[in-house]
Parts: C-alpha cells; sequence; structure tokens
C-alpha cells in the first residue's frame, strides 16, 4: 500500500490547503519539460496520491486502511507483520521510533524542522567561530538558515520575485558564511546569511541551462572583491563570486547549442553590477571536428582555481558517444603576453553516454565524481580523476528521487533511495576505500536532498526535517 502522505512530503495531520500548496510544489518541479520521461513516472503516482488526499471522503477511507500500518494520530511507524528489509546480522541504532541506523561510523544527531515546504537543497559552512551553519532551500524559492551550535533559526530567504519563481536546486555559502548563493535553472541568487536579505540576482534565462548541473559557482576572498560590513567584533572581508555557465557568444546569431560545448567562467563582485570584472572561456577540445557534444556537469573547486566538465560526445575512434571527463588550470597563461588562458590538465573516458545519468556528486577539490550508471540505474559510477580510473558499486535501483553526496575528502558516498512498501527513505553509506557498504540509515519519509559538512551527513525529508548525522 503506497504513502500518500510520504508521496506528497506532508504530515499526515496536514490540512487541505498545506495538501494543495505541496502539490503546486511538487508538479512543478516534475513537470514533464523538466524532469523529462522519469518526472512523468514520478507525476503518476503525485496525482494519485492528490487524487485521494485532496477529497476529503477518499481521505477518511484512506486513513482507515492505513491505520493497520501507520499511526495516523502521530505519524509513528506501528510494528508490523513484514519487517523493513535489514539484514538480521546487523545490530541497530535508535535515534526515535522513526529514524535508525545500523551500526556504524555515523550517529544521529540534531534535527531541524521547517515548514517553508518541500527541502530540494542543502548548504552548509562554518563560520570563524567553528559554529555550523546549515542552509536549506524549497520548491518554491524559499529557505531558511540555522546556528547548529544555537540550535536555532538565523534567517529566512526568498529568490528574487523579480525572476521567474522555481526551486532551488543548489546552496553555497561563502568562506566563514557570510553570504549565500542558491540557483535554479533559471535564476542565480545572493544573501546575506545573517539577515536573510538578498543582495544580487543573475537571471539565466539567455543560457543554455539545460539543468542545475549545468553551471555552478564558488566564492573567492580576495582584495578587489566587494568589501562587506562586518559584523560586531569582526574585520571587513572581501568577497568576490566565480560563475562557471554555458558559453553565450557575442554575436547573437551564434546558435544556442555553443553553450553545450564551452564554457563562461565568469567573476563578479555580489551586490554590485551585471557586468563581470574577468572573463575565461574553456572550450571543449576540437569539438568542431564532432558530430555531437553537450556538457552535462560544470563544477569549480573549492579554491576557484579549477573546472570540472563532464561532458557526453564522440572521439575520433570510437562510432559510440562516450562520457569525457576533463579538469581545466583557470590559473594557466599565454607564454607570450602572460595572459590567463584556461587549459585542460587532464582528459579521461568515464564510458559510454548510455552509462551515464544524474543524480551527480563531485568533491570540492575535483578529485572525485559520482553518478549513476548502467542503463538500468541500479549501480553508481566512482571517477577518480587522481588515479584516471573508475569503478561500478552495485547500490541497488536508482529512481528519479534518488540523490548521491560525496564526503569532501572522498572517503564515503552517501546514496539515498526509497524502500520499502511504505517509501521510507534509506540512506546507505558506502566506503570508497574498500568498495564496500558500511552503514544504512533509516529515515520515515522519502529522502529530498544530501549534503555532506565534510563527514556529517545532513538528510532533509519530504515532511519538512533535517537530520543530521555525525
Amino acid at each position: 500500500m503506497e504513502n500518500y502522505y510520504a508521496i506528497l512530503g506532508v504530515p499526515v495531520d496536514a490540512d487541505q490547503e498545506t495538501i494543495k500548496r505541496a502539490y503546486r510544489q511538487l508538479a512543478r518541479r516534475y513537470h514533464p519539460d523538466l524532469a523529462g520521461p522519469e518526472g512523468a513516472t514520478q507525476m503518476q503516482r503525485i496525482n494519485r496520491a492528490y487524487a485521494v488526499l485532496g477529497d476529503p471522503q477518499k481521505r477518511q477511507q484512506y486513513d482507515a486502511a492505513l491505520r493497520g500500518l501507520l499511526d495516523v494520530r502521530s505519524g509513528l511507524l506501528r510494528p508490523r507483520r513484514r519487517p523493513q528489509r535489514v539484514d538480521p546480522r546487523e545490530e541497530l541504532e535508535f535515534a526515535s521510533l522513526s529514524i535508525f541506523s545500523t551500526r556504524g561510523p555515523l550517529h544521529a544527531g540534531a534535527r531541524f524542522q521547517t515548514s517553508l515546504g518541500v527541502i530540494s537543497a542543502l548548504g552548509s559552512a562554518q563560520n570563524e567561530h567553528e559554529d555550523l551553519y546549515i542552509a536549506a532551500g524549497t520548491l518554491d524559492g524559499q529557505g531558511a538558515i540555522w546556528s547548529l551550535a544555537q540550535r536555532a533559526q538565523l534567517a529566512q530567504f526568498r529568490a528574487d520575485p523579480a525572476l521567474t519563481v522555481e526551486s532551488l536546486r543548489e546552496l553555497r555559502f561563502s568562506p566563514h558564511g557570510r553570504l549565500l548563493a542558491g540557483w535554479g535553472r533559471l535564476g542565480l541568487h545572493v544573501w546575506e546569511a545573517q539577515s536573510g536579505s538578498l543582495v544580487w540576482s543573475y537571471p539565466l534565462q539567455q543560457r543554455t541551462v539545460f539543468d542545475h548541473y549545468t553551471l555552478d559557482l564558488a566564492f573567492v576572498d580576495e582584495s578587489t572583491a566587494t568589501t562587506l560590513a562586518p559584523e560586531p567584533g569582526q574585520t571587513a572581508r572581501s568577497v568576490g563570486l566565480r560563475l562557471a555557465l554555458p558559453y553565450q557568444a557575442e554575436d547573437p546569431r551564434t546558435p544556442r547549442k555553443a553553450g553545450a560545448r564551452a564554457t563562461d567562467v565568469l567573476l563578479y563582485q555580489p551586490g554590485q553590477s551585471l557586468t563581470p570584472r574577468e572573463s575565461l572561456v574553456c572550450i571543449e577540445e576540437e569539438i568542431e571536428k564532432r558530430q555531437f557534444w553537450a556538457i552535462r556537469l560544470r563544477a569549480l573547486s573549492r579554491d576557484t582555481r579549477s573546472l570540472l566538465t563532464l561532458s557526453c560526445g564522440q572521439t575520433p575512434d570510437r562510432q559510440e558517444e562516450v562520457i569525457v571527463v576533463r579538469r581545466w588550470d583557470l590559473t594557466a597563461r599565454t607564454r607570450f603576453g602572460n595572459r590567463l588562458r584556461p587549459r585542460i590538465v587532464s582528459s579521461v573516458l568515464a564510458g559510454t553516454c548510455s552509462d551515464c545519468a544524474p543524480p551527480y556528486a563531485v568533491t570540492p577539490d575535483l578529485q572525485a565524481v559520482a553518478f549513476a550508471s548502467r542503463p538500468e540505474r541500479n549501480q553508481v559510477r566512482v571517477q577518480d580523476l587522481r588515479a584516471a580510473t573508475y569503478y561500478d558499486l552495485a547500490v541497488g535501483p536508482l529512481g528519479g528521487t534518488s540523490r548521491l553526496a560525496l564526503s569532501d575528502d572522498a572517503s564515503w558516498l552517501a546514496v539515498a533511495r526509497e524502500d520499502s512498501e511504505l517509501n521510507e527513505g534509506v540512506v546507505e553509506l558506502w566506503s570508497l576505500a574498500t568498495g564496500q557498504l558500511v552503514q544504512k540509515l533509516y529515515h520515515p519519509w522519502p529522502i529530498s536532498a544530501l549534503h555532506f559538512a565534510d563527514r556529517r551527513l545532513l538528510v532533509a525529508l519530504t515532511d519538512g526535517t533535517i537530520q543530521l548525522w555525525e
């Protein structure tokens, strides 16, 4: 029996207005024009759930049928005839009746709750006082920031209403958490972390942005960038913003497909004009000789000195389309004139295009990248760029709502997917050193976002809960 409350990401005691709002958010997220064929499959489940929960009479009948599996009054799991699929040899650790794990390196820590909607992105940063800031963005362009040390919410933020309202798919803090950036497919926004006030917005409609994976940003500390007003007891800090975007030619007659074959790397000063202070172009090697080339993933290193591109294209010696992962040195200069000119420092093959699908995950130093592999999407491929090798992990079926996250040091891979007849969210923790599954983390609701804060794992559930594992 499907758990319609879990599918819509609402608590079992949600009122009709909350159910309607959750349905509209999910309908925008999984619209076929944005999510593709997998979105259509997910929308069938969402429509099925809303057809029941949106009708008070049908909902009452459904609650009566579900009561044998769930305690509808409290939302906690009751014992049931067929237990969750846990290896009987594994010992369990319980954080509560509904959140528990097998024995392993992570233990349940702090928990936060938001009523802003379904969380679609997570971010974190450690401030100058070693307090961890946690940010969550939602499907309708809102979000909140918490302090782990204070166990309290610091601010709420919202996307620029002048741009098209859309989900926040990625969040990124500046060093020490003074600024927060978030983006989707149509716009990018920067906020003050302490107040949540909007500092700067950048429209993306003119760029060939297929999804949030095809652009990236990283903050830069530098003396020539924007100087933020200091907080009491702190010194002023300069912050710049480097963007990696689909290429946009100066000639408007240039085909838009050129944006999928090259990358603009631009340096901006948040809060000031939309004119970049520095502009670099990374053109994929000899693309004019190939019938097809499309960049699927762009990622900047945390120090903004390197760029990673993952592309699907054809090579001269192979008929099938292959995945090419490249690392660029953005600080390289010409021999004559000493001008900045990015160059490719490594280029490795990661299989055929049919072996590659989202979700993607990249380490901050760009030394490892992971993505769903095989046409059946039942494996995760991990590309080690240092060794120029890759290997596959048999993690099980990965649907359209699956999530991946890599720890900063590339020691762990977290895989989130749905499991059991109640669609409960399961996170599998894999050791990349041994290629072995080391722990399972169980949650009562599907997982909408994953994020590593160094070696601590943040898990967002569709009911608005954020669980920290440390």
